[in-house]
């Protein structure tokens, strides 16, 4: 009686399994090695927020066609002198509960040097109460064009 035995040699199963290990390594790195980049540019962008303070320092609201319209004197200070990408101001009266939302004054304020935005649209109908208060919060912009807010460094300004 002859048997038939059919098997894989000790070589090809040392070679599949290590094959296989290396698939789960190269898979298992891509996944972690994404996870170390994004974390050090998030930390990276964290550290540019620690050094930059924005402020309002001065603002002049007047009526518009349908809204107010405040012109918004910038002063940046701190060590950081990386360009930002702008700033989200939210004027709000309080008193009267209302606010603008959220506004996007794009582009960078240099430091020392500060910026006058003119005309901005509150969105607060003229028909309504005016604001009295601006907050400024600055933001940055990634490697991947999304914005990182510097939400620790949010200002008021009272006018």
């Amino acid at each position: 009686m002859i048997k038939n035995k059919k098997g894989l040699s000790a070589i090809i199963t040392t070679m599949l399994v290590v094959l296989l290990v290396l698939v789960a390594v190269g898979i298992v790195w891509a996944v972690v090695s994404g996870l170390l980049r994004s974390g050090a540019e998030d930390v990276e962008l964290s550290a540019k927020c620690l050094n930059v303070d924005i402020r309002a320092t001065a603002v002049n609201c007047v009526d518009g066609t349908a809204n107010y319209e405040c012109d918004v004197t910038f002063e940046r200070t701190g060590t950081n002198t990386d360009a930002i990408g702008g700033v989200k101001l939210v004027f709000r009266n309080e008193t009267a509960g209302i606010n603008s939302g959220v506004l996007d004054v794009l582009g960078n304020i240099e430091a020392l040097a500060g910026k006058k935005e003119l005309a901005i649209d509150t969105t607060l109908p003229i028909t309504g109460p005016a604001s009295d208060k601006v907050e400024v919060t600055s933001y940055f912009i990634d490697a991947s064009g999304n914005e990182k807010l510097c939400d620790a460094q949010t200002n008021t300004f009272s006018f």
